[in-house]
């Protein structure tokens, strides 16, 4: 794909979790990788999220140098960490979303209470909270092995993907489970899939794909 698309998509996938409300102007952050060229795009530093441009995008290498200019999200040093740590994804979107956040943080793990959730997220990685950027990137590299989001108490979630938009689904999809079951509290709880349900739920999912 060309630079100049993915830095659109970059600013599509940047709008659309502000108009969910899944981040603030000020917050969040998302980069895609093109390991043939060895480098990084990445959402800037300090604008709102709301209106960055693909201009405003910035490029750096492997190493966190820019490329061009601009002044790269205080968590790139997350993103490629992790990039090195995942050679199997191309895409990071990190993210706020607040009922999951809030009830994750509070004790309170939903898991399998939907179909997208069993096939988009499976297992949620959650780590107890540090400072993001160097004391955070052990915590995250390790969530990542063994799930394709963790969620930061705390904070916020990383989620990665074959590209931006698998890997902001899958917060999407946390962050509506995570009402439901909110939801579903208020009138006596909400039943998670049973283990039988969600192999039936996942092996539909592979036939029609």
């Amino acid at each position: 794909m060309k630079e100049r698309q993915l830095r659109e998509q970059l600013c599509e996938i940047m709008n659309r979790l502000y108009m969910r409300g899944l981040v603030s102007s000020v917050g969040g952050n998302s980069s895609v990788i093109c390991r043939e060229e060895s480098y990084v795009l990445i959402t800037p530093s300090g604008l709102d999220k709301m209106n960055i441009t693909p201009e405003d995008i910035v490029k750096v290498n492997l190493e966190g140098k820019v490329l061009d200019k601009g002044i790269p999200s205080s968590e790139t040093i997350n993103h490629l960490n992790v990039y090195k740590a995942r050679e199997d994804i191309n895409a990071l979107v990190h993210a706020h979303p607040p009922t999951a956040v809030g009830m994750i943080s509070a004790g309170f793990l939903p898991e399998g209470v939907t179909p997208e959730y069993v096939v988009m997220i499976g297992k949620l990685a959650v780590v107890d909270f540090a400072t993001p950027g160097v004391d955070s990137i052990e915590k995250l590299v390790e969530g990542l092995k063994h799930s394709n989001i963790v969620l930061l108490k705390n904070h916020g979630v990383f989620s990665v993907g074959q590209n931006l938009f698998e890997a902001f689904a899958r917060i999407e999809v946390l962050e509506e489970a995570a009402k439901m079951v909110f939801a579903g509290k208020l009138f006596g709880g909400m039943p998670e899939l049973t283990e039988l349900q969600r192999q039936d739920v996942i092996e539909k999912y592979v036939r029609e794909k």
